[in-house]
């Protein structure tokens, strides 16, 4: 199987690197990693150095309650495909079970990923492929937890709920060793759920990672959704 996918998953709201958002441009939100810079040398410190003013730190967000009904077990779902290009890859065509009803959206400047949003636009799943392939699953869940903790602000309250690697079998019955992260944050006024999972659908290496965003409330129906989509994504041809 050719080198693709990346699935993703609410930093997530959510959120595929941290900061930006995994669904920039819709409603559905979920931060992206972002680099970290590098440090330059240290200066000379003279003797009495006059003390420099720091700006208090905000405190953190009080999440106003949502008011979406949760979403529900027991969705139903459909086969799509479609194509992603990642940067300076060929074009791969994928498909993967998403929940019927859900519809796809795509940002024009980011062609290596696909979007699917429920009608409200408040949950959905992202799905971008992967280039290179050269990490592991958990390696990549333990970049993104170091990436969250570095780009969003302390008054989103970035709580990770759990995080876990396994393995779980694909619809051909092969093994997919995974890494799952579950974390929370408020990046507007209400309280933000996103599950990433990291998976190497061949092999040991990351070819795919999905991010699922909604609201805490509805984290058994997204569950659901997670188990669908990572057993069920795969490369056409």
């Amino acid at each position: 199987m050719r080198r693709v996918l990346l699935a993703g998953l609410l930093l997530l709201a959510l959120a595929l690197g941290v900061g930006g958002g995994y669904y920039t441009g819709d409603r559905l939100d979920a931060p992206e990693p972002t680099a970290s810079g590098t440090a330059g040398p240290l200066g000379t410190v003279s003797e009495s150095p006059s003390p420099t003013p720091t700006e208090p730190s905000l405190p953190v967000k009080t999440p106003v309650p949502s008011n979406l009904e949760p979403l529900q077990p027991g969705l139903e779902y459909t086969r799509r495909s479609f194509t992603v290009t990642p940067q300076d890859e060929p074009s791969v065509q994928l498909s993967i079970e998403i929940p019927q009803g859900w519809k796809q959206t795509r940002d024009p400047k980011r062609p290596q990923e696909v979007k699917y949003l429920d009608d409200q636009k408040e949950r959905g799943v992202r799905i971008e492929a992967v280039e290179p392939v050269d990490t592991t699953p958990a390696a990549a869940m333990a970049q993104l937890i170091v990436d969250l903790k570095k780009s969003q602000a302390p008054e989103n309250d970035v709580r990770i709920v759990s995080h876990t690697t396994g393995q779980i079998n694909g619809e051909d019955g092969d093994p997919r060793p995974v890494a799952t992260l579950i974390y929370t944050y408020i990046p507007g006024e209400t309280l933000r759920y996103v599950i990433v999972r990291w998976i190497a659908i061949d092999g040991q290496l990351t070819n795919v990672e999905m991010s699922i965003t909604g609201i805490p409330e509805d984290a058994a129906a997204l569950d659901e959704v997670l188990q669908r989509t990572s057993t069920s994504v795969h490369q056409v041809g």
